[in-house]
């Protein structure tokens, strides 16, 4: 219904714009833009109320509708805002304004709750993410740094309640004074006290190993690049 409202109110808007500004529109670049993102946020409105549907309403998938269109939404009113805010004739827009929204700006930004929601949905593995990711090429080796973002996931939610284990040995002071007892290497430490199995160890340093090549950057030397300051190439060259 939203969708439908907005819809005759842009087409309200565009037409009033034409038959008021001409050709004159298409020179007002940042105008034309806005009356483009208005139409571009109703469309993927329409996508994702067609996919909901199309995918038969999964209840799981709800949370991710939800956020989209609230935010596309919230996004379209800015839009609307920024053509009204920006006609010539503001006369015009006053009354465009109260025909547009006649009950002020009904649209918020999705809630820090939904937000949550859609978090959760996108880091645990199960059928409402496997829906979304349907069409995207997952490697299936960490070489590629999207395999290796899906790799970490998987062994960082292995490895939960064996960090659990971990945590409880630090409650209890069995690691109290032992120098590996660090973020780093607390696994060390509990696996040389027997606080945790072989296989609980060996899933724990993937764990950390593919959360190594996940964060990993560009390491330079703290000279890196002196000598070409110092000596430009044209210098070089004539040496």
């Amino acid at each position: 219904q939203l969708l439908s409202r907005y819809s005759a109110a842009f087409a309200l808007l565009a037409d009033t714009a034409m038959l008021v500004l001409g050709g004159s529109l298409k020179r007002r670049e940042r105008l034309s833009a806005r009356l483009g993102d208005i139409l571009s946020q109703m469309y993927l409105i329409s996508a994702t109320l067609k996919r909901f549907e199309d995918e038969g309403r999964q209840a799981a998938d709800a949370p991710l509708a939800h956020w989209s269109i609230q935010d596309a939404l919230f996004k379209l009113q800015q839009a609307f805002d920024g053509v009204l805010d920006n006609l010539p004739n503001r006369a015009l827009a006053w009354v465009l304004a109260r025909l547009v929204f006649p009950w002020g700006r009904p649209q918020g930004q999705p809630s820090d709750q939904l937000g949550q929601d859609v978090a959760r949905l996108l880091i645990q593995p199960g059928a409402a993410r496997d829906r979304l990711t349907a069409g995207c090429h997952l490697p299936a080796t960490d070489a590629e740094p999207v395999g290796a973002i899906e790799q970490a996931l998987a062994a960082t939610l292995d490895a939960e309640p064996i960090e659990a284990k971990i945590r409880e040995l630090e409650k209890r002071g069995a690691l109290e004074g032992n120098p590996q007892a660090n973020v780093r290497d607390i696994a060390d430490a509990a696996f040389a006290i027997g606080g945790i199995t072989a296989e609980e160890y060996a899933v724990v340093k993937r764990q950390n190993r593919l959360r190594d090549t996940v964060v990993k950057v560009d390491d330079f030397a703290f000279d890196f690049g002196a000598q070409d300051r110092m000596h430009p190439a044209a210098e070089r060259k004539v040496a």
